[in-house]
């Protein structure tokens, strides 16, 4: 039930990520090619961080921390070519998993003068990293499907506003199944 909260904001939450390869630079910044738990499923997705969040992240897999350090810490010693990659599914056989994280994303974006997403929610600043517990994590995961919910209900109720028949409505809000209506319903009376 971890997954990222569904939102058009610039800002959001996610409580799993993989990664499977890192990108170091000689900058004070890390660019991850991974994925991102969302309730569809892992989706690709980009990110950039800093060693203070990674250092974060790296603290809350215990499981495989240590095998990932080192390889963070013999490409740092040995950087042969700037950028390196350090591909953790050669390494490890498949992508890092970081979950029992709250993470905080943020969606690049800046066009002129203006705020303008850019990079159709495939790239996210991970801006801060925080260890939760697997109870937090799994609470932090339904509030976020509440609001999924809430969110989609919403929308239902937009259309029929808009005089769209019911069945239309339910259908384009993804509420046809009538349990998740019936908790959609429950999570927008919550949320008001």
């Amino acid at each position: 039930m971890r997954k990222v909260s569904v939102t058009t904001a610039a800002h959001l939450e996610a409580t799993a990520i993989k990664v499977g390869q890192i990108i170091l630079d000689d900058s004070h910044y890390l660019t991850c090619w991974g994925y991102m738990q969302t309730a569809e499923g892992w989706r690709k997705c980009d990110f950039v961080t800093n060693y203070d969040v990674l250092n974060t992240m790296l603290r809350a897999i215990e499981d495989k921390s240590e095998a990932v350090q080192m390889a963070i810490v013999q490409k740092l010693e040995h950087m042969e070519q700037i950028p390196e990659i350090i591909d953790f599914e050669a390494q490890l056989g498949e992508a890092v998993l970081f979950d029992n994280i709250a993470f905080t994303l943020e969606r690049p974006q800046f066009s002129g003068g203006d705020w303008a997403d850019y990079t159709n929610d495939d790239c996210y600043y991970i801006r801060a990293a925080e260890r939760v517990s697997r109870t937090e994590a799994l609470a932090r995961g339904v509030d976020q499907c509440m609001q999924a919910l809430g969110k989609s209900y919403e929308l239902y109720l937009g259309y029929l506003e808009l005089e769209f028949d019911e069945e239309y409505a339910r259908e384009q809000a993804d509420l046809a199944d009538d349990m998740k209506f019936t908790l959609a319903f429950y999570a927008y009376r919550q949320a008001a």
